[in-house]
């Protein structure tokens, strides 16, 4: 409580005292110079002025983030670059964040960009970065521009530059922190406790077993005493969970300086957050050193340190497992009231979760204990020599190292521990990888008349090694905790008979060698020609096929330049570009060109009283022919500025085709294995983008600036190789929430990601039958398909059950009569950002939206399914069911009867069978957020300096603030499953949170 009040006292202080005693200081602020058209921007391994780019790039300036607070540097950039579509997979602290450019162009394998921070090639790298820290982030996303970075590229290439010091310039330091609350934006609505027990009651009485009648009673009571659950208090299990008040501190420090011939930037972050979910968190600790130094004016050199350490508390709510990972059905279908057992609702009962498959779901977040943990570490240094006032050489070498672990405690009540004697389960995974990487280059540059020429030659290396080591240590005392588990797991007790797992170990080396070349040319300064080539080796491939070869050429013309409109009055700019190139894709691991064998237990036999670990060869058949998977892009394009850059903007059209998908194909299992890496298919992206800007208005008091982006993207799979029957071309795919449930179709001609299940036809009335007095029994007449196979468990179907379109008209309806349900892929997509300043105040708003996309909401299937268990609470929708009972609580059978009980009602009877999809779980994504908006005051200057401060900005903060959709589940944006085939699945995600906060940014 002293944390929270303190807290409040903090914010207090900033968001309304502060602004009150500085009111009287306030002066207008200088007016801003624009400096859009003379924009520098960095494309392949050289800065080149953005008035001579030939290739399609989108580029984000430090200034566009400086003043959004936000602990992931990917939120920062959410919705500001064409074509550029950056969402969370879910709400959870630390959660995974998807950039994709220009749609996917793999399958099977990962669509994430090659990143390259301050020259040096990462993983994930915005995950480790601060956006305080970034200086500016240039995506480059066609081939003519991505082909120069060979290995990798085919996906764009995210090419990042953190901020150093100034030379010339005095010491600065800069403090920017904020604290803020998270609390759950909404919840999925359930029955309440009346509803469910008149639910159960139909549930248990329906099929007149006395044994489950009287099991009804002992439960919840007689018909007549059900009316006193109206009355009961509700357990809102999702607010017990989910409802918490999450704070977040996170501090940024900042010191820069420089002398004549040197400049240093020391960045410390430290973010501590809690996540509304109970027992989840996040902190993370950075630091980066930046130094320049000129040893002469021929020799420069650069030298970077970066040190990042986050740890993810929480074992969340999922995982890309199926249902049996799913700990947010707990929450939702656990009992919504205290009572109905002998044992008390906060104790755990064995035999409830038997019968039910639930676990109270405080009990058991508290029984799951995960911390994710990762160290990163990044050295670099360049080194450049000025040879003479043409030629500079390059150099460019960094260390990167990443050590994550993984320890998760399963306590005695979670099904884990369940299934192995009641006994705590312990997982622990340890893995190192280290990235070495050398780049040189060589550039010319010289200017003769009109000629001015510009050639780059390099080389570069690459040299991955990366280790990994897990282990499931089971059968721990009852009674040890989470963290006494972690450290002593030598204290296992295994009962007779029975082994521990034994460890999994891995070894993954990755070596790429490049040699590329690009040269610039332009001509009056009009006419712009661009050539690149390169060639990859890369050790992933076996020998014949490990040299890759990417060329790529673009060409520009600056229209503006033109005599006939030099003189305008209307366009200030305006260039034309056209771009071709390849670029290559080797993301695959290691040695699958060959066979190696793996241990396990799992693959052991006996031995005595022993069992000795076996070898196999796995589930991967090795192919010696695998390559390169080769992306080749066309684009067009247009930037453009009107009334001397008052307006600017830029539009592109593009195509990608992918060949040679590296494709995790399905085998014949006849060959002894199920799956093989193949060259095996191909796809194809054609999209537009459009951009532009605009300074409306520009008065020294007032200012309004406005910057959006559109983009469309359409995605289609045009080969798909050997890994489809040749009469189909297509295969099944499952999103694996539920076992066995192959509900996404791959299929040449449809984009990647299409749901495929049946169409939903409402439910079966009583005019669908002949109703046999005699037997009580209802019939489907003759002419009426039945859905029974596909979606009652096999049992005859009556009256208030699923209807499913027979599509084929055979009279049955079965896996014949599954279809296409849509796709994932929005028609168009974009976002849209609006600055204002007036006087000492400032203010922006930051939409980003997507319109046309279908998203699978699997909890909507799981939440109205009755599946195999009683007692289990479903959607409130659900409480609009097919009526079997009066409200007397007597069955009614008679034909008039029963239509007459359910003339109002309009839902159906929750199946009984096993899950399957249809398209009542597919709904319109299409939504518009309101991500962000911030209210910030600067204090005067002559306030500021009678503080002794060069800066002081107070800010106010609200992320998340309202999504406009017709979505019905957490999150339209929600993506759980993490597999390009088998986008937009949204199951059990961790739902996602407004963040209110408060900050300072002070400078000294």
């Amino acid at each position: 409580m002293d944390k929270k009040v303190q807290s409040i006292k903090w914010l207090y202080l900033t968001v309304f005292l502060l602004p009150i005693l500085a009111m009287a200081q306030q002066k207008e602020p200088k007016k801003e110079k624009e400096t859009t058209i003379d924009e520098v921007v960095l494309v392949g391994y050289t800065k080149v002025s953005k008035k001579d780019v030939t290739n399609a790039v989108s580029s984000v300036k430090a200034d566009a983030i400086k003043d959004m607070p936000s602990t992931n540097a990917a939120e920062a950039i959410q919705g500001r670059m064409a074509g550029v579509q950056v969402s969370l997979s879910e709400g959870s602290p630390g959660a995974d964040v998807d950039i994709v450019i220009r749609g996917g162009n793999s399958i099977t394998g990962s669509n994430a960009p090659l990143y390259i921070v301050d020259g040096v090639q990462m993983d994930n790298a915005l995950s480790i970065l601060s956006p305080k820290e970034i200086e500016s982030i240039e995506v480059l996303k066609d081939a003519s521009s991505t082909s120069i970075f060979g290995a990798r590229g085919a996906n764009g290439v995210v090419l990042i530059t953190t901020k150093g010091g100034r030379k010339r310039a005095k010491t600065s330091i800069n403090y920017n922190g904020f604290l803020g609350v998270r609390k759950i934006q909404n919840t999925i609505d359930v029955l309440d406790p009346y509803q469910y027990v008149l639910y159960q009651y139909e549930l248990y009485n329906k099929a007149g077993v006395q044994t489950d009648i009287d099991a009804f009673k002992a439960r919840y009571g007689t018909y007549d005493q059900l009316s006193k659950y109206k009355d009961v208090k509700k357990r809102d299990w999702q607010d017990e969970v989910f409802g918490r008040e999450a704070f977040n501190f996170t501090h940024n420090l900042a010191i820069t300086g420089g002398s004549d011939n040197s400049s240093f930037s020391l960045s410390l972050n430290n973010v501590q957050e809690d996540g509304i979910m109970i027992g989840s968190g996040f902190k993370r600790n950075m630091a980066n050193f930046k130094y320049d130094y000129e040893l002469s004016k021929k020799v420069s050199m650069t030298l970077n340190a970066r040190y990042s350490r986050q740890t993810i508390f929480g074992a969340g709510t999922s995982s890309t497992g199926s249902q049996g990972t799913n700990r947010l059905r707990n929450a939702v279908r656990y009992q919504p009231f205290e009572g109905g057992s002998t044992v008390n609702v906060d104790d755990f009962d064995p035999l409830f979760a038997n019968e039910t498959n639930l676990v109270n779901p405080i009990l058991l977040t508290n029984n799951e204990v995960k911390e994710n943990g990762r160290n990163d570490l990044l050295l670099n240094g360049i080194l450049e020599y000025k040879i003479n006032k043409d030629f500079t050489f390059r150099s460019v070498i960094g260390y990167v190292q990443r050590d994550e672990f993984v320890n998760q405690f399963s306590g005695p009540i979670t099904s884990l521990a369940r299934q192995n004697n009641d006994q705590p389960v312990v997982f622990l995974s340890k893995t190192q990888s280290r990235r070495i990487t050398n780049t040189n280059t060589l550039n010319f540059r010289k200017t003769l008349g009109n000629h001015k020429l510009d050639f780059l030659v390099g080389q570069e290396i690459v040299k991955t090694d990366a280790e990994s080591l897990s282990m499931n240590v089971k059968w721990l005392p009852k009674s040890i905790s989470a963290q006494e588990a972690f450290a002593n797991i030598q204290s296992v007790s295994a009962p007779s008979g029975m082994i521990q797992d034994a460890p999994r170990t891995n070894v993954l080396p990755d070596r790429i060698a490049s040699f590329f070349g690009r040269a610039n040319y332009i001509f009056k300064n009009k006419y712009i020609l661009t050539a690149s080539m390169r060639a990859d080796g890369s050790s992933v491939f076996g020998p014949g096929n490990r040299w890759g070869y990417f060329p790529a050429a673009s060409v520009a013309w600056k229209v503006a330049e033109e005599e006939f409109l030099k003189d305008s009055k209307v366009i200030s700019e305006l260039k034309l570009r056209a771009g071709y190139g390849l670029s290559g894709n080797n993301r695959i691991g290691a040695f699958l060109y060959d066979t190696f064998f793996i241990t396990s237990s799992d693959y052991g036999y006996a031995f005595g009283t022993n069992v000795t670990p076996g070898a196999t060869t796995g589930n991967t058949m090795a192919n010696p022919d695998v390559k390169w998977e080769s992306s080749a892009s066309k684009n067009i394009g247009m930037d453009f500025g009107l009334f001397k850059g008052k307006v600017y903007g830029t539009l592109d059209l593009y195509q990608t085709d992918t060949k040679d998908l590296l494709l995790l194909a399905r085998i014949p299992q006849t060959s002894g294995y199920e799956y093989q890496y193949q060259n095996s298919g191909s796809t194809t992206n054609k999209g537009i983008e459009f951009s532009v800007g605009s300074t409306i208005i520009n008065k020294n008091n007032f200012t309004w600036k406005i910057d959006a982006n559109i983009s469309s993207n359409k995605n289609t799979i045009k080969s798909l190789g050997n890994s489809a029957s040749a009469t189909a071309n297509s295969y099944l795919y499952p999103s694996g929430w539920q076992n066995s449930l192959n509900d996404f179709l791959v299929q040449v001609g449809k984009p990647v990601g299409t749901y495929w299940g049946y169409v939903t036809a409402g439910r079966y009335e009583v005019s669908d039958f002949d109703y046999n007095a005699a037997t009580q029994v209802y019939t489907l007449k003759a002419g009426v398909p039945s859905s029974a196979a596909a979606a009652n468990g096999a049992k005859a179907v009556q009256p208030g059950d699923l209807k499913l379109q027979d599509l084929n008209g055979d009279g049955i309806i079965d896996n014949k009569d599954m279809t296409d349900l849509g796709n994932a892929q929005p028609k168009f997509y974009g976002g849209f950002n609006q600055t204002f300043r007036y006087k000492n105040w400032d203010m922006s708003l930051m939409f980003n939206f997507s319109v046309g996309n279908k998203v699978y909401n699997a909890n909507k299937i799981e939440y109205s399914t009755q599946y195999l268990y009683k007692d289990n609470n479903m959607l409130a929708e659900v409480a609009n069911r097919w009526r079997w009972f009066d409200d007397a609580g007597n069955k009614v059978n008679d034909p008039t009867a029963l239509a007459a009980l359910n003339a109002n009602t309009t839902g159906w009877t929750p199946p009984a069978g096993a899950y399957f999809l249809h398209s009542y779980a597919i709904e319109d994504g299409s939504f518009l957020r309101l991500n962000n908006v911030t209210i910030g005051y600067s204090l005067g200057k002559d306030f500021t300096k009678q503080l002794g401060l060069s800066n002081f900005r107070l800010y106010f903060t609200m992320n998340n603030v309202f999504t406009i959709t017709g979505y019905s589940g957490y999150d339209p944006e929600a993506n759980t499953r993490r597999n390009p085939l088998t986008p937009g699945v949204d199951y059990a995600a961790y739902p996602r949170s407004r963040f209110i906060l408060s900050g300072v940014d002070i400078t000294f």
